[in-house]
């Protein structure tokens, strides 16, 4: 089914190759929470120089923008929707990817096109690329197929040297490829206004957060992979001057609820219209697992602990796996139950030490200030193309 779908991505792109481009930026979006950067494209280019290709899971998203007059060309993309896709590739001088995209491989790049990727998290803690153990249980012929698509971007940007060092041993591509300017979805975590917004909003809807200290459990999106509680989250205790907030995945919302209505007391869900990013505005702790979303809480001036709770550290390892620096690095501040959780969240464990060395291995280039030298790189490809 791959060999044919990107046969049909191939004789597509053939077919449109030669389309005149009508626009200096495509933006490929599958994740939400780049918002800001979105909005400096289209204030600094134009909002007709720039497209957005977008995938059904952040259509919401892609509504707000276009109602709010961030955004005015859109295309959305669904799977096995070859037309669109290679029409948001002809449309642009300038690609900009969010995600590993399997149909990069079939397309036939312009000399005169340029292809970024941004990626969806400011660092990393799973395994992706060559580092993830399944790649190795994969056809010679699907490994090729994964090099092509990092093999295709320009340059991938990051926020510091450490997730350069990722990209390079994970895609295995030339450190040349790898723009350390800074991360340009951490920006907003610069931004007070955005921030006080942010926090205005949540407390707005849910005002008995400002008199709680607000725990934040958000674990990793375990893909093909199938999400279970400890055995012993009955035993959680909360502690009686906080509140825990569990925030799953949007494709995994039915089982956010379930997963509150057998919890104890004092763990509540809230309404998706409250983003995750927004969430982590009011958190006083955030416990998570394997999530990127750590190095971004870790910018707040409200985050005053981090805890990794790892029940299922050994079954991970093997189905998805961890970056083995990450593992040396928080070894010993890694929870394996709700006994030892319980611990953490009545000491308020790891205080701003967890915190400050993710804030120095993976924020060092993270000022708030990474889209617009972003935008600069793009004006200049733009002109000297």
């Amino acid at each position: 089914m791959k060999k044919l779908y990107l046969l049909l991505v191939r004789l597509v792109d053939w077919f449109l190759r030669r389309r005149p481009t009508h626009f200096k930026i495509a933006y490929f979006m599958s994740f939400t929470g780049n918002a800001k950067f979105i909005k400096q494209l289209t204030s600094h280019f134009g909002t007709d120089a720039v497209l957005l290709v977008y995938e059904p899971a952040v259509k919401a998203e892609v509504q707000r923008l276009k109602s709010a007059g961030v955004v005015r060309h859109t295309l959305e993309f669904r799977k096995f929707q070859i037309t669109s896709f290679v029409r948001g590739i002809r449309a642009a001088r300038v690609a900009l990817f969010d995600n590993y995209y399997p149909e990069l491989s079939a397309i036939a790049k312009l000399k005169e096109q340029f292809f970024i990727q941004i990626w969806h998290a400011n660092g990393a803690i799973k395994a992706f690329g060559w580092e993830d153990p399944s790649t190795y249980h994969r056809s010679v012929a699907d490994q090729q197929r994964f090099q092509q698509v990092y093999n295709s971007f320009d340059e991938i940007v990051v926020g510091s040297a450490k997730m350069a060092e990722v990209f390079e041993q994970s895609w295995k591509v030339s450190s040349a490829k790898l723009a350390q300017i800074g991360y340009p979805r951490s920006d907003q975590y610069f931004n007070e206004a955005w921030v006080q917004k942010a926090r205005a909003k949540v407390f707005q809807d849910y005002p008995q957060f400002k008199k709680q200290r607000v725990l934040l459990y958000a674990p990793t999106y375990r893909k093909d992979v199938t999400f279970e509680l400890p055995k012993d989250w009955s035993h959680l205790l909360v502690p009686e001057d906080a509140v825990l907030v569990v925030r799953l995945h949007p494709h995994l919302s039915e089982l956010e609820q379930q997963l509150v209505a057998n919890s104890p007391d004092r763990v509540v869900t809230v309404d998706h219209h409250v983003t995750t990013q927004e969430l982590l505005c009011v958190a006083d702790t955030l416990i998570t697992d394997y999530s990127s979303i750590a190095f971004d809480f870790s910018l707040l001036d409200n985050a005053n602990a981090v805890i990794f709770f790892t029940y299922d550290l050994a079954q991970f390892e093997q189905t998805v796996g961890i970056q083995a620096s990450f593992k040396q690095m928080f070894f010993d501040e890694l929870v394996e139950n709700v006994a030892e959780l319980n611990v953490a969240l009545q000491s308020r464990h790891s205080s701003k030490n967890s915190l400050q060395k993710i804030n120095q291995q993976w924020n060092e280039l993270n000022d708030g200030h990474a889209g617009a030298r972003l935008i600069q790189q793009i004006e200049g490809i733009l002109t000297n193309a």
